[in-house]
């Protein structure tokens, strides 16, 4: 129903429900890529649809930034559901309109180089040529590597929609494999599963994947998805898929009120009122909350939400985080690895965390990214810093341990990378503390964690106790992302 004109609903003599609908307003909190969402589903099922985002652009956690004309990344570094095989989380990023002809996705391969000491593995997209090099350098590791192979191959049968009748014929078959593999992925973490082999470097490899207090099937999903030809990058990173998002929603006739926080959901007798935002009231008959849950719950409510899932949440959850530190580079870096993961030869300590390996990612091939001949330089590192840094803040001492960070950071970094010696002309370090500023982030965390031997936390689309009272975004499933923001985003709009 996008792009309906005045003209033509006057027209509709018979559709009463959808000019009904009309006089319903939904308001969004939060235009992130599930807020972003939300409204575009909301939208196109005939309500007025308000957006309000306390930051100044869209696409929260899925967002870049300019320094001194070098862009850094810090949302994607692969997109499920890039690919058509992948449905339906590639069906929500055509529907929202998040993946157009300006940002083609691009499919690196090798998707990362595992640099340990002077030996360099590298992650193929194709199963039989990662094994096949995983078993040269490690012919004592040949039959785990085989049964990796497996555990992929019998995941991969169920991701992507199936082609044909003979996919169909391999999940009946592959069925009683699958549901006794899943039950021992879901049981086990990530680092038990790589403590199965034996040497330590393709241990190390295997653990870089994805944060190792993930529960194994993260990995063998993540690696499944690289093998059947998902995880892509679309060209212009974060920043162009959520502008593409907030296009698709302004065209669909969704409002968008930035630099606006929202500061209370109002509730009377059971049922959602409107909400408070730059101590305004504004009346609505449903609010999508599409911020992390947990923040929503403590922040927004005057009274605690009596729902089971919403005590547990209420009490806090565990996240991933990260300090993110982003390097302009007066040097074209672009004979680099798009992305490498680099094992440090000993852990150092730094902001009260041991770190054993950093992600590095660079973006000397994107255009419009850095000035001619440069590169740009993302490197995370990975750990619960909040606690640390949070006192840095309340104590005055944040910037200069910002600084200390940085430039220990930087030395570090330039053991395994000597070309940027000498040529770094911007830094930039995001802490968890950004992320609670910019984005709400409970504790600073940009997703949760999906322990092994837990069941997935899972947050209703609708609540049972307050009429109108929806959920969207962070916290909503896990371990989240933006696959899961958009689908969240989805059942939000279709709980309404």
């Amino acid at each position: 129903m996008v792009g309906f004109s005045l003209i033509y609903l006057e027209n509709l003599s018979v559709n009463h429900t959808f000019v009904a609908k009309m006089t319903k307003k939904v308001i969004v909190i939060g235009a992130g890529v599930a807020g972003l969402s939300a409204a575009i589903y909301s939208r196109r099922a005939g309500y007025s649809v308000t957006v309000y985002e306390k930051g100044n652009c869209p696409g929260g956690v899925s967002t870049s930034w300019v320094r001194q004309g070098y862009t850094f990344d810090g949302g994607i570094h692969w997109l499920v559901g890039s690919s058509s095989r992948f449905q339906p989380f590639h069906k929500r990023w055509q529907e929202t309109g998040a993946l157009q002809e300006n940002n083609p996705v691009i499919y690196s391969d090798p998707f990362f180089v595992f640099k340990s000491g002077d030996v360099s593995l590298r992650l193929w997209r194709d199963i039989d040529q990662l094994i096949k090099e995983l078993v040269s350098f490690a012919p004592e590791d040949k039959k785990t590597l085989n049964t990796l192979k497996r555990h992929v191959q019998i995941i991969g049968t169920y991701m992507p929609a199936p082609q044909g009748p003979w996919d169909l014929v391999k999940m009946v078959i592959r069925l009683p494999l699958f549901v006794s593999l899943l039950i021992y992925l879901l049981r086990t973490s990530t680092r038990k599963y790589t403590e199965r082999f034996s040497n330590p470097t393709v241990r190390e490899m295997l653990s870089a994947i994805l944060n190792p207090d993930q529960n194994a099937l993260s990995i063998i999903a993540t690696l499944t998805g690289y093998t059947m030809g998902d995880n892509g990058f679309p060209l212009g990173g974060s920043r162009r898929l959520a502008d593409n998002m907030e296009q698709t929603a302004l065209k669909a006739g969704c409002q968008f009120f930035y630099r606006s926080k929202v500061e209370k959901i109002c509730i009377e007798d059971g049922s959602v009122k409107g909400v408070w935002v730059n101590n305004t009231f504004q009346k609505a008959e449903h609010v999508i909350v599409a911020m992390d849950t947990c923040t929503a719950l403590q922040t927004l409510l005057e009274k605690p939400l009596h729902e089971r899932w919403a005590r547990k949440l209420q009490k806090g959850t565990d996240s991933e985080h990260c300090s993110l530190l982003s390097l302009g580079i007066k040097k074209d870096l672009s004979y680099l690895p798009s992305v490498m993961r680099i094992h440090l030869k000993e852990s150092v300590k730094m902001a009260g965390h041991e770190y054993s390996t950093l992600w590095v990612y660079h973006y000397s091939s994107q255009e419009g990214y850095v000035p001619k001949g440069c590169s740009s330089l993302t490197i995370l590192f990975q750990g619960d810093t909040y606690d640390y840094w949070k006192k840095a803040k309340e104590d005055d001492t944040y910037v200069a341990k910002k600084k200390t960070f940085t430039q220990k950071a930087t030395q570090l970094l330039e053991n395994y990378l000597p070309e940027i010696v000498g040529n770094i002309a911007v830094t930039d370090l995001a802490t968890p503390i950004t992320y609670e500023r910019y984005c709400g982030c409970y504790r600073g965390g940009y997703m949760g964690i999906w322990h092994a031997k837990t069941l997935p936390p899972r947050v209703p689309a609708k609540s049972s106790t307050i009429r109108g009272l929806h959920f969207a975004g962070m916290r909503t499933f896990m371990s989240g992302g933006l696959p899961i923001a958009v689908q969240s985003g989805y059942y939000a709009a279709k709980s309404i």
